[in-house]
């Protein structure tokens, strides 16, 4: 090897170098914290939250795990939005009665983009079995659906009308009419939306998720 690629790569580690640490300081990014619970779902039974502790407080409750690499930039950048986006869609911890539909869940379970995959690579005790993940959509089906949602926000004439109201905010109606999905893609979708702040109960969910799939799928 000549000398002037060894200098060529020795500058180019000491930049890589100097760039790591210096990105360690930069208040980039949502921040690593852990509120106080505040009210959890009334669950059926310890074995539901159990695996829902295992699989999915993580990143949807107030009682995250911080491990060694969330520190660590730009690693501690994603790990923290990760969380910050899970909280929002839906949050254990700071529960409400129709804060996310059972049947949302379930799709997300399924179609196994719950858990986030890249985050079953550093956690793999996350991944549940096909017997466990039928245990997990029972009991949510069976502790949220006891559940009162609140009235809806906004008084709808039609499945359309409230796909209308609710799906518009951020963007025209015509993204959503213009795209063909699976049921479970549908579903990940109401979800990103209610993450992102559209307001729709647990109900509602189930009804723009039924008119999508049935209207819009693939």
């Amino acid at each position: 090897m000549s000398p002037k690629i060894i200098r060529i790569g020795i500058v180019v580690f000491v930049i890589g170098a100097v760039l790591f640490v210096f990105i360690q300081f930069l208040p980039i990014g949502p921040q690593r914290t852990n509120p106080p619970v505040i009210a959890e779902p009334k669950w059926d039974s310890p074995e539901t939250r159990a695996l829902a502790k295992r699989a999915c407080f993580d990143c949807h409750s107030n009682e995250t795990v911080w491990p060694w690499y969330s520190y660590i930039a730009p690693v501690s950048w994603l790990t923290a939005y990760d969380a910050q986006m899970g909280r929002r869609a839906f949050n254990f911890s700071e529960w409400k009665p129709g804060m996310m539909s059972a049947s949302v869940m379930e799709e997300q379970i399924r179609s196994g983009r719950m858990p986030l995959p890249q985050y079953l690579l550093m956690h793999p005790e996350a991944r549940l079995t096909d017997a466990e993940k039928q245990k997990l959509i029972a009991g949510l089906h069976a502790t949220l659906g006891k559940e009162t949602p609140p009235p809806a926000t906004a008084p709808t004439t039609s499945e359309q009308a409230l796909v209308q109201e609710r799906c518009s905010g951020c963007h025209g109606i015509d993204r959503v009419t213009s795209a063909r999905k699976t049921r479970a893609e549908w579903a990940e979708t109401v979800a990103r939306m209610v993450s992102k702040g559209a307001r729709l109960n647990a109900t509602e969910q189930n009804i723009v998720i039924e008119y999508l799939s049935k209207t819009y799928g693939r």
